[in-house]
């Protein structure tokens, strides 16, 4: 990333701070290992810009005896905890197994302060 920004004509955004986790919250059987909120590349000297302004990437284990569908949304929320937005991924984990998510946060809402993480069963069909 730093390399990125020595370039030439490079476009750097004015705010590029990182947003804090707020909570994260899952159902029972399944253990949250980590997560990274990571922020997309400006476009710059010919370079596309990704489709989406960060992510939320994460792992996940199902601890169960049975196959897990899980939904995975993060909500930004604004410093006065109003929420702004809601994007969400949707995983399968095999019992006794790790999975892996990646939210994308498409529209970038510049009021954005904290996101939180609901991780919560589907039903499989």
């Amino acid at each position: 990333m730093t390399a990125t920004n020595n370039l030439i004509g490079c476009i750097t955004p004015q705010d590029r701070k990182n947003l804090q986790c707020g909570d994260i919250t899952c159902p029972d059987g399944i253990s949250f290992e980590g997560h990274v909120f990571l922020l997309s590349l400006m476009p710059c000297c010919g370079l596309l810009a990704l489709p989406f302004w960060a992510k939320v990437s994460g792992w996940l284990v199902n601890e169960r005896q049975e196959e897990a569908l899980l939904s995975i949304a993060v909500t930004l929320f604004d410093k006065n905890a109003k929420p702004l937005g809601d994007y969400s991924d949707i995983i399968a984990v095999e019992a006794g197994e790790k999975g892996s998510f990646d939210v994308k946060l498409i529209d970038f809402e510049e009021t954005s302060e904290t996101y939180s993480i609901t991780i919560t069963d589907m039903e499989l069909s």
